[in-house]
């Protein structure tokens, strides 16, 4: 992952390259350091006399001073705007709450109490404790972590240089689902190829494979499609493109059995059970490769699968947690099965087989988006 840095000037003792593109060029170490600590352009790499190519700042020890305070003023923006958020949707959570209670409905009865309090824990609760270990980190930033921080920035910058062409065709799918479902209106889509548990039991199994297309709101599909574009990339990343269709197919299959067995009554949508699938894959992928991922990088995974429990604890009315369980282990049986442990740094190859049965995945895949967009035209 080294060589993925860009090489530098060779007109330069200093420079750093920035996040928005294009490089700014130093003549001492003292404006190098002013840059990092006070620059907004968003710095992704620096050179050095003493290194060959471009490094991430977190490689230059003259830097943990500039990094500190950087880190420090980041973490006090993200807190001043997660604590906006908290006061905006606590109010509409106490509006929420009155609002039941007056009508002599229990608070945790009503959906409009539950989206209060989802959007107060994504939006701001969790961000806000996001901003606490930001700066908790920066206070402790030192030789030792700085070591860990570059490890982190390196696997960073590669994993973002890294083609996901399997991921953007499926949010494409979700995208040309969602919309579909807008332009006839939610009720009629769901009817037409959501998971509507008394058609599937009686023998539309396919609503199996055209459900997971769907989503319930726009807030739905942004938060589904934002985790499979970080999870994806990531995934195709390290697993390659096959086993990203394929685990993708069979999670959200396995999310909607489960749903359909321990929630019978609503109907279901959404792609949650395979992007939970695709977390429970890196998961193991990235347990049995674990030279391949710096342990700090590892530990997101874990933290999104401690906020999908929260959400789904705090949405429990609205959110279907047999699915999301059920394609989360589903991913994590698949990662522990296909997978073989290693102590290699480098990426497995896909073989023949997989590059075939990733294929009829996405082949599939694709005609599921296209039977719900069909099914949802014709209803």
């Amino acid at each position: 992952m080294d060589d993925v840095f860009p090489v530098k000037p060779a007109d330069s003792d200093f420079g750093v390259v920035l996040a928005k593109g294009g490089h700014r060029e130093f003549a001492s170490l003292e404006a190098l350091q002013h840059q990092v600590a006070e620059g907004r352009g968003g710095v992704v790499a620096v050179w050095t006399p003493e290194e060959k190519r471009t490094v991430p700042p977190e490689a230059v020890p003259e830097l943990l001073e500039p990094l500190r305070k950087r880190f420090a003023e980041v973490a006090e923006a993200d807190r001043v705007h997660a604590r906006r958020n908290v006061w905006i949707f606590g109010v509409v959570l106490a509006w929420g709450v009155a609002a039941a209670l007056g009508r002599g409905v229990a608070p945790l009865e009503s959906q409009s109490v539950g989206l209060a309090g989802l959007l107060l824990l994504i939006f701001g609760l969790i961000p806000l404790y996001e901003a606490w270990k930001t700066g908790r980190s920066a206070m402790e930033l030192d030789a030792i972590s700085l070591g860990v921080e570059e490890q982190e920035a390196r696997f960073d910058y590669w994993l973002h240089r890294q083609r996901m062409p399997v991921t953007i065709a499926l949010l494409i799918l979700m995208g040309l689902a969602g919309a579909t479902q807008v332009w006839i209106g939610l009720d009629a889509s769901v009817g037409a190829a959501g998971l509507v548990k008394a058609s599937y039991h009686a023998g539309e199994w396919w609503r199996l494979l055209t459900a997971p297309f769907l989503h319930g709101n726009p807030l739905h599909w942004i938060l589904n499609a934002a985790a499979l574009w970080y999870l994806g990339r990531r995934a195709e990343s390290l697993a390659r493109w096959p086993h990203l269709a394929l685990v993708f197919l069979l999670a959200m299959v396995a999310g909607g059995i489960a749903t359909a067995k321990f929630l019978p009554g609503a109907p279901s949508i959404g792609a949650s059970g395979g992007v939970l699938g695709v977390l429970g894959m890196l998961m193991a992928f990235e347990w049995l490769h674990r030279k391949l991922v710096p342990r700090s990088a590892r530990r997101r995974l874990a933290a999104g699968v401690l906020m999908t429990f929260a959400i789904g604890f705090v949405g429990y009315r609205f959110v279907d947690n047999a699915a999301h369980a059920g394609g989360l282990l589903a991913g994590i049986l698949y990662g522990l099965i296909v997978f073989p442990r290693s102590h290699s740094m480098r990426r497995p190859r896909p073989m023949k087989i997989d590059l075939v049965v990733g294929g009829v995945a996405l082949i599939v895949l694709t005609a599921s988006s296209l039977l719900a967009v069909r099914l949802m035209l014709a209803s």
